[in-house]
């Protein structure tokens, strides 16, 4: 958050409620390419690999530059591309915000698994274990995990994500429900 975030747009100044919104967009288009970034190399794809996916709807360099933020995206592409990447864009877009508004990345102590709903504190578990061992991770009670994961878990256990962190409370060492 900058300064001029900060204060009131009603108190601030045309020149500060200008910049404000162009941190804004600018914070939005850094992280929204980010997250497609993230999204095609999750799936091993190239640049190239994704235009001749679309049959040349998407052209590797404008997909570069959502990727480095140059060039906007509409909403009607974001949702195309992500759907091209096998993600819904709710998804793509909650990860997106989640970044944008600064959140952390959620630590779950797995001391505190047996605090959480029976039904859901087994497949948690399970699922962070099987993190650890392909991290090469198995020290500490700990262990950070991302937004992605938490969506996965949360379709899993048949919750929508906000539902599902407010569940996993009081196994979170990091707030990561808060608003």
């Amino acid at each position: 958050m900058t300064r001029c975030d900060a204060v009131s747009p009603r108190l601030a100044g045309p020149k500060h409620r200008a910049r404000s919104v162009m941190d804004s967009r600018e914070e939005i288009l850094e992280e929204t390419g980010r997250a497609l970034r993230r999204a095609r190399r999750a799936r091993d794809l190239t640049l190239r690999d994704v235009g001749a996916m679309s049959q040349g709807q998407f052209k590797p360099t404008a997909v570069a530059g959502y990727e480095r933020a140059e060039r906007a995206i509409s909403l009607e592409r974001f949702c195309a591309l992500a759907q091209l990447y096998g993600m819904s864009p709710e998804r793509l877009l909650s990860q997106i915000l989640w970044r944008i508004r600064g959140r952390p990345e959620p630590i779950i102590d797995r001391r505190r698994l047996p605090d959480l709903p029976s039904d859901e504190a087994g497949t948690i578990g399970d699922f962070l274990e099987e993190v650890r061992r392909l991290r090469g991770n198995s020290e500490g009670e700990t262990i950070t995990i991302r937004i992605q994961d938490l969506e996965v878990l949360a379709t899993v256990t048949g919750h929508q994500l906000r539902d599902f962190l407010e569940d996993l409370r009081p196994a979170l060492t990091a707030d990561a429900s808060r608003d």
